[in-house]
């Protein structure tokens, strides 16, 4: 490490001596800011206690959840009006998603992990299929 001399001891002592002041001011003129970096760390991560880590994983899971159970009941009441295939593939999509927020949120490690990779990644692709062979997005321009 490289020694310092006494002049620059000196001046990084003053530049010390100016940031203390400007911090002061700072603080002076903005009372709602935190004291130092310790404390704004502190601050953040009471914030990220306020929306748990499971709110994610299992409130989305009920919105998938509620969207599949509507439609599962789009498809059985509508089957007869002639929009079975606009039908089926809300259906389809909402499965994966299903399958999809299994697959990388309930699943980590593990056999089951992959199993449930695998069932997403086919069935994104089997809705895919499913989209090109039954032309329902067709692209007149």
């Amino acid at each position: 490490m490289k020694q310092l001399t006494d002049t620059e001891k000196q001046q990084l002592h003053v530049k010390i001596k100016e940031e203390q002041k400007r911090q002061q001011v700072l603080q002076e003129s903005n009372p709602d800011l935190p004291e130092s970096f310790e404390a704004a760390s502190a601050e953040a991560q009471g914030m990220r206690r306020l929306v748990p880590k499971y709110l994610w994983k299992y409130g989305f899971l009920g919105v998938i959840l509620c969207l599949l159970a509507f439609n599962v009941v789009l498809f059985f009441n509508g089957r007869d009006s002639g929009s079975a295939k606009a039908l089926n593939l809300n259906l389809m999509v909402a499965l994966m998603l299903l399958f999809n927020h299994i697959a990388y949120y309930f699943t980590t490690k593990g056999w089951k992990s992959w199993v449930m990779k695998t069932v997403a990644w086919v069935w994104i692709v089997f809705v895919f299929v499913y989209i090109y062979v039954s032309g329902i997005m067709r692209f007149d321009f």
